[in-house]
C-alpha cells in the first residue's frame, strides 16, 4: 500500500505537533490527506516553525501538558484518532540536568499517560512512540544501536527515554 493511500482520510493524532519534528510530521500527514489533530505545549522557540508555516490554520489542536493524564485522556477520546504519533517530550540533555524530575515526568510518565488514554479509545489502530537513540546504553560504538541493545543512560534525559521504551513495551 502506498503511503499516501495509507493515510488518506485517516484521523491522526500527533503529540508534540508544535515542535520541529512534530510540525514536519503534521504537515506531511496533512499533505497525504490525513485529518490531523495536534496536542502540544506552546511552540518551543521564537520564531517557531509551527508559527512560520501557519500550522494552527492547517491542524486543529489543543495546548496541554502530557503530564496532565485526565486532560490528555479527554483530548485523545475527543479526537477519536485511528493512528497516534507520540513526539511530545522534554527533548534535550542539558535541561534534564537542571530539571531531572520534570524530564522523567514528561518523558516517562507522559508516555504512560498517553498509552493509558489510548487503551480506552476503540478507534485507535496503531500507536507510534518516538524516543531517541539516547535510550540505549552508550558503548561509543561506530555503528548505530539496535532494538536488542540494552537500555541505559548516564543522564536524566537518556534514562527517561530508556524508561519510555520500557513503559511502551509493557503496554504493548
Amino acid at each position: 500500500m502506498e503511503t499516501a493511500v495509507a493515510y488518506a482520510g485517516k484521523r491522526v493524532l500527533v503529540t508534540g505537533h508544535s515542535g520541529f519534528k512534530g510540525t514536519w510530521l503534521s504537515l506531511w500527514l496533512t499533505r497525504l490527506g490525513a485529518q490531523v489533530f495536534g496536542l502540544s505545549l506552546d511552540p518551543p522557540s521564537n520564531p517557531a516553525m509551527a508559527e512560520l508555516v501557519g500550522l494552527d490554520a492547517l491542524v486543529p489542536g489543543a495546548r496541554l501538558d502530557i503530564r496532565d493524564a485526565a486532560e490528555l485522556a479527554r483530548q485523545v477520546a475527543a479526537c477519536s484518532p485511528q493512528v497516534v504519533f507520540h513526539l511530545a517530550a522534554q527533548p534535550l540533555v542539558r535541561p534534564s540536568y537542571a530539571d531531572p524530575l520534570g524530564t522523567f515526568s514528561t518523558n516517562t510518565m507522559g508516555v504512560a499517560n498517553l498509552l493509558n488514554a489510548c487503551r480506552n479509545v476503540p478507534s485507535i489502530q496503531a500507536v507510534v512512540i518516538v524516543t531517541s537513540d539516547k535510550c540505549y546504553q552508550n558503548n561509543e560504538w561506530c555503528w548505530g544501536y539496535r532494538e536488542t541493545d540494552p537500555m541505559g543512560g548516564h543522564d536524566p534525559y537518556s534514562a527517561s527515554k530508556g524508561c519510555a521504551e520500557l513503559v511502551t513495551q509493557s503496554f504493548a
